[in-house]
């Protein structure tokens, strides 16, 4: 791995003329339940950008800046930062705007925090750069479009460890909504960084059932009839997501069911991922397709670009 900013200044700008591609981890540093680490975005990210480039660079050094180190909305917890969504964006454009001063060619963001906002800042600098004539991109967008429209059926694999069938089947049905420390996360922790979990994690209570915030349900049922249906997608996710953060101080800061997490569960998480990675940045840089944009995008002008909450 070469850290692009600790090379004497020639070296780096050679680097970037040569045509290597940039990875720009932007990560919070966020509560993830006492089990996970504050920079447990870091490491899930940095874990699939060297998957990532080993996949369309083999043989090359992986060539990263120094994680920003900020996110959006974390979750609450002790020791979370909270980024405001205009600081988190200057702080990106300025480094944007540095990267390509310098002569990088091929930027890619590597993140692993869900919350729209947070992507939304990160867009505003692949768009700077894209102005600026550099390639660039957010995989992790793709990820989260996945989250979607997910077919479970997919990761069987990843619960074949659980012997109840109604378990297994219930891990499966609520993985699109375990975005927070639960098995999802904590399994590709496991999987990348398992010297980051404590092994505690094994004899934590699944999270409380919770309910779905009621405007963004309501809102999201009546998209749905609309036939509206990507809106009605992201609305619900929005409710489950805004429900859980009600609940999440006394749910211990986790979704799901962390217990069941495995590190060959996060290798199977984490094959997915870095496959839809790789579509989404060969199709950026290869092909000239537009890089694949945040979900809930509405979320910046429903919150006046983050000075009210919703």
């Amino acid at each position: 791995m070469i850290r692009l900013f600790d090379l004497p200044h020639a070296r780096a700008v050679a680097t970037l003329a040569a045509g290597a591609t940039v990875h720009v981890p932007v990560n919070p540093v966020e509560f993830h339940g006492r089990h996970l680490s504050l920079r447990n975005d870091h490491h899930v990210s940095m874990g699939l950008a060297r998957d990532l480039h080993a996949r369309l660079a083999p043989g090359e050094d992986l060539v990263v800046t120094h994680d920003l180190e900020l996110g959006v909305n974390p979750a609450a917890g002790t020791g979370s930062r909270f980024t405001p969504f205009l600081d988190a964006r200057t702080a990106v454009l300025t480094a944007c705007d540095a990267l390509a001063d310098l002569g990088a060619r091929r930027v890619v963001f590597a993140t692993f925090h869900g919350d729209p906002l947070h992507n939304l800042a990160l867009d505003a600098g692949v768009r700077r750069l894209r102005a600026r004539g550099v390639a660039a991109v957010s995989p992790f967008n793709a990820l989260l479009q996945s989250m979607l429209t997910l077919d479970p059926s997919r990761f069987a694999d990843a619960v074949a460890h659980v012997e109840s069938a109604d378990e297994r089947a219930s891990l499966l049905a609520n993985l699109a909504l375990d975005f927070h420390a639960g098995f999802f996360e904590t399994s590709l922790a496991l999987h990348y960084a398992p010297e980051t979990v404590d092994p505690s994690y094994v004899d934590l209570a699944p999270c409380p059932v919770y309910a779905p915030q009621r405007a963004f349900d309501l809102a999201a049922k009546a998209a749905a009839r609309l036939g509206h249906t990507r809106l009605a997608a992201e609305l619900r996710f929005a409710a489950w997501g805004t429900g859980w953060k009600v609940i999440a101080p006394r749910a211990g800061g986790y979704t799901g069911s962390p217990h069941r997490a495995t590190a060959a569960a996060g290798s199977v998480f984490a094959r997915a991922i870095v496959d839809l990675y790789v579509d989404a940045v060969e199709a950026t840089f290869s092909r000239a397709a537009p890089p694949p944009a945040p979900i809930l995008s509405w979320v910046g002008g429903a919150t006046l670009d983050g000075r009210i909450t919703v």
